[in-house]
C-alpha cells in the first residue's frame, strides 16, 4: 500500500460491493476489498479488469487505466490499516453487526459505514458497540451520482468520501428504515404485483411506458438490477418497522412477497443469476415484446404518497427528496415536482380508488391536494 495514501475498506465482493471498491480505488484510494468468500472475490477482480472500468468511462468518471490499487483478502485482519471501512455484505441485521463487532477489534482508527438498504445506522451502532453512518448508493452505484448519508455525529468526512468518488451525497435530517430511496422503491414493489393485474399489462408494458416517460431503467428492469432476493429482504425488514409493509399485516404486501419468493425459490435472482423478471445477456436484459403502453398513474401516485410521509416524518424536506430520486435514477423530475406537473388531484383520486379497492395501506392519501 502506498505511504501516505488513504486506506478504504470494502466488505462484501457482490454486485454492490465490487463496484463500490472500484469507485474508491479510480478515485486513487488504496482499497482493501474483504469477503469470506474466494469465489466472490475472484468474481470481482475480473469485474474490476474490465467491466467497471466500462462503466466508469461511460459514467464519466474513469481516471485511471487500471484498478490494481485494490487488494483482495478472505482474512480480516488485513482491514487493520483501514481509514474507511464500508460494510456491503448480506442484507441482514444479525450478520451486519456481528460483522462491526469483530471489524472494531481489528481496525485501529476507521470510520465505520454501511450500505444497508433496510437498517437504522443507529441498529447497527447499537449492535455492535461502535458508532456507523448509513453509506447508501443507488443501483447501478457507478452510474448513479447517489449517495444517502445519515447517523450520529458529524457527517462531513462522510460527504468529502462521497464526493470525492465522483458521487452527489445527501445528508438526511433523521435515520429511518430505508431511508428514502428504498421506502420509495418499497411502496413501488409492493404495489406493482396489483398494478399488473389491475392494469391488465405484463411487467414489460409498464417498463416500456416508464422508458417512455424518460425513466433510463423501467421498475421490473430495476428490481432485476437490485437483486430480487435483496428485494425480499428489503420489504421484510421494512415490515417490521412499518406496518403497511408487513406481509403479515397486509394482504397486498404478502402478494407481492409471494410474487418475489417464487422468483427467489426458483434461484430467479435478477441480473446476477442471469434471469429475474427478465433474462438477462451480460449487463443488458434480453428484450421482450410489447404490444402497448400502460397508465402507470396509479405507481406515480404510491410513489409521491411515500414521499409525503418521509417529509411529514421530518426524514427529509420536500427538495432532498425530489434530489434523491433524481440521483438515483437520473430522472428529470422528483416525486413533488412531478406531482406538481400533473396535478396532485389526479394522483389522489387514483389513490382513493385503489384503497376503497383493497384497503391497502400503502394506498391511503397522505398527500393533499394542494402542495
Amino acid at each position: 500500500m502506498g505511504e501516505g495514501m488513504e486506506i478504504v475498506g470494502i466488505a462484501g465482493a457482490g454486485t454492490m460491493g465490487s463496484a463500490i471498491s472500484a469507485l474508491f480505488a479510480n478515485a486513487g484510494y488504496e482499497v482493501v476489498l474483504y469477503d469470506i468468500s474466494r469465489e466472490a472475490l475472484e468474481r470481482a477482480k475480473k469485474r474490476n479488469e474490465r467491466e467497471h472500468l466500462l462503466e466508469l468511462e461511460r459514467a464519466g468518471l474513469k481516471k485511471r487505466e487500471r484498478l490494481d490499487n485494490i487488494k483482495y483478502t478472505t482474512e480480516l485482519s488485513n482491514l487493520r490499516d483501514c481509514d474507511f471501512l464500508l460494510e456491503a455484505i448480506k442484507e441482514d441485521l444479525m450478520t451486519k453487526v456481528d460483522f462491526f463487532r469483530r471489524a472494531k477489534e481489528v481496525c485501529r482508527r476507521a470510520l465505520f459505514a454501511s450500505n444497508t438498504s433496510s437498517y437504522m445506522p443507529s441498529e447497527l451502532s447499537e449492535g455492535a458497540g461502535v458508532n456507523i453512518f448509513l453509506f447508501h448508493f443507488a443501483n447501478p452505484p457507478i452510474e448513479m451520482p447517489l449517495v444517502e448519508i445519515s447517523g450520529t455525529g458529524d457527517p462531513s468526512k462522510y460527504v468529502e468520501y462521497a464526493q470525492k468518488i465522483g458521487k452527489r451525497p445527501v445528508v438526511l435530517k433523521k435515520q429511518c428504515r430505508g431511508a428514502v430511496l428504498d421506502r420509495m422503491l418499497c411502496v413501488l414493489g409492493c404495489s406493482l404485483p396489483y398494478a399488473v393485474f389491475k392494469l391488465g399489462a405484463t411487467p414489460y408494458e409498464i417498463d416500456a411506458t416508464a422508458k417512455q416517460l424518460g425513466f433510463r431503467y423501467g421498475l421490473f428492469e430495476s428490481l432485476d438490477k437490485i437483486g430480487l432476493d435483496i428485494c425480499l429482504a428489503i420489504v421484510r425488514a421494512l415490515g417490521e418497522a412499518y406496518p403497511r409493509f408487513s406481509p403479515d399485516a397486509e394482504p397486498l404486501v404478502k402478494f407481492a412477497e409471494e410474487f418475489l419468493v417464487t422468483f427467489v425459490n426458483s434461484g430467479k435472482l435478477g441480473k446476477k443469476s442471469g434471469e429475474g423478471f427478465y433474462r438477462w445477456s451480460g449487463e443488458e436484459p434480453v428484450p421482450e415484446p410489447v404490444e402497448r403502453y400502460a397508465d402507470i398513474t396509479l405507481l406515480a401516485a404510491v410513489l409521491v404518497n411515500e414521499a409525503q410521509r418521509i417529509v411529514d416524518e421530518g426524514i427529509a424536506d420536500k427538495e432532498t427528496v425530489d434530489e434523491v430520486w433524481k440521483r438515483a435514477t437520473l430522472y428529470p423530475a422528483g416525486p413533488f415536482e412531478f406531482a406538481e406537473a400533473v396535478g396532485y388531484e389526479a394522483l389522489i383520486e387514483r389513490l382513493e380508488e385503489a384503497y376503497e379497492e383493497t384497503g391497502a395501506e400503502i394506498f391511503k392519501p397522505v398527500i393533499r391536494g394542494v402542495s
